[in-house]
């Protein structure tokens, strides 16, 4: 049902990025660095829940991220962002109980393994409503989810896929602290709608050299709720954990 949200979201994204715009000249902003992802949660397609955690024992993960800005001062165009996110994650375990996953029975005590990949990439426009010592960022993206969750045992394999452009909004604020070359930040997508939502958010703290070379880390959290996507009968996913970035702006 989330790809039936498009219409009501970019009207309400459409709302909040208006002409406003701040100062920048131009600008690039470039980073990449390393998620550490905790998965809890549980997904259904068919008729059973399974859990992540205690059906699947998903682990762990660092995954890779990356990002490029392109900010400008032409009036009314927004700002461009790229972001790509990897989430993928795998694990073994030895079933307690039996359940049924896009119509194949796994039974207690089967060995199986999991592999899961929701890598995302994102292209967001904003706008610079603020850009001094605090700035502020609104805006929509479109998320592109590419995934599937994979089961299997020596003898049974099941697979639900899904795929889709979900649209969200966009918000970023940022504080910089004089002549310390620190800041502090928050960045959150988002849209929730007809029992369905998605918010991916993190909170920052980042350096920045006086060449554009810089540093920032902090906690990301991911939400996701579902209902009749594709293979997927429901889900409520959480991916949570630090992150750590190098950044470059020129």
């Amino acid at each position: 049902m989330l790809k039936n949200v498009a219409k009501s979201g970019w009207i309400i994204v459409l709302l909040l990025t208006g002409p406003a715009y701040g100062d920048t000249v131009f600008g690039i902003y470039a980073g990449a660095g390393s998620w550490q992802q905790e998965f809890s949660g549980d997904i259904t397609s068919g008729t059973t829940p399974v859990d992540i955690e205690d059906d699947l024992a998903l682990a762990d993960e660092n995954n890779n991220i990356f990002y490029l800005a392109l900010e400008h001062g032409v009036p009314f165009l927004p700002n461009l962002r790229v972001q790509h996110t990897e989430v993928v994650v795998s694990g073994n375990s030895t079933l307690t109980r039996s359940f049924d996953f896009d119509g194949t029975t796994f039974n207690v005590s089967d060995a199986v393994a999991t592999d899961v990949d929701l890598t995302q990439t994102d292209l967001v426009l904003y706008y610079e409503v603020l850009d001094n010592v605090v700035s502020l960022d609104l805006g929509m993206a479109a998320r592109k989810v590419d995934g599937f969750f994979e089961i299997a045992t020596n003898l049974e394999f099941a697979r639900a896929e899904f795929d889709g452009v979900l649209p969200l909004l966009y918000g970023r604020v940022r504080a910089d602290l004089p002549l310390t070359g620190l800041w502090v930040g928050a960045e959150v997508q988002g849209l929730s709608y007809d029992g369905n939502r998605l918010i991916d958010a993190n909170a920052q703290v980042g350096w920045e050299s006086p060449w554009g070379l810089g540093a920032e880390g902090g906690w990301r959290t991911f939400q996701l709720d579902l209902e009749d996507f594709d293979d997927v009968d429901s889900a409520s996913l959480d991916i949570s954990g630090p992150y750590f970035a190098l950044n470059f702006h020129f």
